[in-house]
């Protein structure tokens, strides 16, 4: 989703970073997976732990990413 760049630049993150620090966000989620395959991958995914997203991010993130989470199950 190249619509999403634009967003982590704005906030300051790479790609990765933002994504983690979404998944970080969700209340329910304790251990996001990451998985890298070079070390300098780790120390980027690494980084989002300190890294908040702010409401406004977080909720864009959320809308922009609806018909994705919900798979093929009709709800």
């Amino acid at each position: 989703m190249e619509e999403l760049r634009p967003l982590a630049a704005a906030a300051g993150m790479s790609m990765a970073q933002m994504a983690i620090a979404w998944v970080l966000a969700h209340p329910a989620i304790t251990s996001p997976i990451i998985g890298a395959s070079r070390p300098e991958q780790l120390d980027d995914v690494l980084a989002a732990e300190g890294k908040a997203l702010d409401g406004g991010l977080k909720a864009k993130l959320d809308e922009m990413t609806l018909e994705y989470r919900f798979g093929d199950d009709p709800r």
